[in-house]
């Protein structure tokens, strides 16, 4: 999935430093924005990947639990 965003601007034909440091600072606020954006998604996504390890140790347990309860009983019938 790509966001893309299409900005038109009208560049004067010249521009002083103070404009070019307002609009420098205005990209780089939205940069960190993003970059702030993109590390909560992927702290999301590392919690979500845990969850889902922590999940699949749970179902091999369970797994586990129930073919030693199997094998108790086929234990007791042999008796």
């Amino acid at each position: 999935m790509s966001n893309s965003k299409t900005v038109q601007v009208e560049v004067p034909k010249t521009i002083n430093l103070s404009e070019i440091k307002q609009i420098q600072d205005e990209l780089s606020t939205e940069l960190n924005d993003l970059k702030s954006s993109v590390e909560l998604k992927d702290s999301e996504i590392e919690r979500l990947n845990q969850e889902i390890s922590n999940l699949k140790t749970l179902v091999q347990i369970e797994s586990l639990k129930a073919e030693l309860a199997n094998l108790k009983m086929l234990s007791s019938k042999r008796k």
